[in-house]
């Protein structure tokens, strides 16, 4: 990477803790890892609508051993979808959303991370889905590797559905540390054949508990042959958990990304703004 800049681009009152994000038509989507609700912001007038996921009254902050742990969103077609992270047993509901209808359908993703954990032989303490994106008809699951093992897997998942119709396979990345702490996948978004990724950096081993936030790196995998091509530290203080893309060329890209400051006292989300020129073309 040539080289990026780092900006605050927008506040949006009323999310507590932004841990994924997606962008179409001038307007954001985010989830909440506290929250049951999915947060859908116009930009053009500053606005905010929200959505219960789950026909239950929209909560923002739900008790953390009660909360879905909505860590995950990706758009496909007309629906928008929010995954849970199955860090633990009450944490594999996904929802698939439908746009125009507003209508939500729950997504049982038990089995699906329960096949996960059983192939890549990883127990519950290791596995931690933080980031969901599609790539020509596969759907790719990130698990961040802030467990004992590291475990930073992608998960390409195949098949009709993602309940009881599908194959699974999965490949390892080594991921940099930050201030000498492991990174983990936490946000991802494709362009072309490219994985585009925010890893986070916490001073603790656990998919469960939250840890001193050590910083982020932003980083790029070529999909067709499952390599790193690059990292870069990008904060020491920021929590980075989603990233979207809002305008790209050949050569430079602008994202979005949101955070997690780990604050329930917290009443907005920051958004910010990456803008990054690269050394080799979007392929």
């Amino acid at each position: 990477m040539k080289k990026y800049l780092l900006s605050t681009w927008l506040k949006i009152s009323g999310i507590v803790a932004a841990s994924a994000i997606g962008y179409e038509n001038n307007q954001l989507l985010l989830v909440s890892d506290n929250s049951n609700a999915l947060y859908h912001y116009f930009i053009e007038n500053d606005s905010l609508a929200t959505y219960s996921l789950d026909a239950q009254t929209a909560v923002h902050q739900m008790p953390k051993s009660e909360k879905y742990d909505l860590e995950a969103f990706t758009i496909v077609d007309n629906s928008w979808y929010a995954f849970g992270s199955g860090s633990k047993e009450n944490r594999t509901n996904g929802f698939m959303f439908n746009k125009f209808s507003k209508f939500s359908t729950p997504i049982d993703l038990t089995g699906l991370y329960d096949e996960m954990k059983s192939f890549s032989e990883l127990t519950t303490a290791d596995f931690n889905i933080e980031a969901v994106v599609t790539y020509k008809e596969d759907w790719l699951f990130l698990n961040r590797g802030n467990g004992p093992k590291n475990a930073n897997y992608i998960f390409v998942v195949q098949g009709k559905n993602l309940t009881d119709e599908y194959n699974i396979y999965y490949f390892e990345f080594d991921l940099p540390k930050v201030n000498n702490v492991q990174t983990g996948f936490s946000g991802g978004t494709v362009i072309n054949n490219t994985l585009y990724f925010t890893a986070t950096a916490e001073d603790k081993k656990s998919t469960y508990e939250d840890g001193a936030i050590q910083g982020s790196i932003f980083g790029a995998i070529d999909l067709k042959k499952m390599q790193l091509l690059f990292t870069e530290k990008i904060s020491d203080i920021n929590k980075f958990e989603g990233i979207t893309v809002l305008e790209h060329n050949k050569k430079e890209v602008v994202f979005a990304l949101c955070e997690d400051a780990d604050d329930a006292k917290n009443k907005e989300a920051i958004v910010y703004k990456l803008q990054v020129s690269l050394k080799r073309k979007i392929k």
